[in-house]
């Protein structure tokens, strides 16, 4: 009994962080289009001011020893080109289509997580996870669907690249699931920015773009908050929060997403969209709550 307001309270404060997690998560597609660079551009600025924080708050956390032990590498790299290339297409998509379908789209990963586990891990292929795959292909030909009704091809591409932007979520969480097998979450966390900073430069060289004041305020917001915050945030409400009450705060971010698409950019959703995404990120959910130990969250 004397425990018992001490647990509520850091429940509520796991709860508080999570949900501040994925409000910050969900207004990143807004961010994202009022900075208008190209999406290379866009991650290799987001990531490069978020790093000085994650890496300072990883190296005290973990210790220089711990964090500078880097075998085996492989997981850590290949999350790391999964990781930019996944928030490049995701940002792509969003300066294409609309921030519902690029949100919703994107939440395939997780599906596409599993599905790499059970080829590759040689994981079960249980009901639950054939029903899910049933309704996040079935979310998923909806919002085609709504599109197709009026063609425009800018439209089809952005829902293409979010797609692949899902799939590349997907191959990010199976790589850093193989990766937190020897390495800690936020040290896997440190090295996928570091890489993807490392990854991104040639861009800076090849693509045109102007920052000005603005952009640049905008960027920092996106590193400093939208990143390393948000990441301590997540992190930290692990520590109060159980799997399914984490799963079900996951799923905040789309509905964060869209709710800030309509609010600020009158990106009414249509009710083709409402129902393919409840479907997917229903679909997500009992993948994410029922067999955690197949995943790795990853956020944008």
């Amino acid at each position: 009994m004397k425990n018992g307001p001490f647990i509520k309270s850091k429940s509520q404060k796991g709860i508080f962080e999570m949900l501040l997690a994925t409000f910050i998560w969900g207004s990143i597609p807004i961010f994202s289009i009022w900075c208008n660079l190209p999406s290379p551009i866009f991650v290799f600025f987001r990531v490069l001011f978020a790093m000085p924080l994650v890496l300072f708050y990883s190296i005290k956390k973990l210790g220089k020893d711990e964090f500078f032990r880097i075998r085996p590498f492989a997981p850590l790299f290949l999350s790391g080109i999964a990781l930019a290339l996944n928030w490049i297409l995701f940002f792509w998509a969003i300066s294409l289509t609309s921030i519902a379908n690029a949100v919703v789209l994107y939440y395939l990963g997780p599906i596409f997580t599993i599905l790499l586990a059970i080829l590759f891990l040689k994981e079960n292929f249980t009901f639950n996870i054939g029903l899910s795959v049933f309704l996040a292909l079935g979310g998923m030909c909806l919002i085609f669907a709504n599109n197709s009704l009026s063609f425009h091809l800018n439209e089809v591409l952005g829902l293409i690249i979010a797609f692949f932007s899902g799939l590349c979520f997907g191959i990010l969480g199976f790589f850093s699931k193989m990766a937190v097998m020897h390495h800690s979450a936020i040290k896997l966390t440190s090295y996928q920015i570091i890489i993807s900073v490392v990854l991104l430069v040639p861009f800076l060289f090849f693509i045109h773009f102007k920052l000005d004041g603005r952009i640049l305020g905008l960027l920092l917001i996106t590193g400093i908050i939208h990143t390393a915050l948000a990441l301590f945030l997540w992190y930290d409400s692990f520590n109060y929060l159980n799997v399914i009450t984490v799963s079900i705060f996951s799923y905040l971010d789309p509905l964060f997403a869209i709710l800030l698409g309509a609010i600020f950019l009158k990106q009414i959703p249509t009710l083709f969209q409402i129902i393919g995404a409840c479907l997917i990120i229903v679909a997500g959910f009992l993948v994410s709550a029922l067999h955690p130990k197949l995943l790795f969250k990853r956020k944008y």
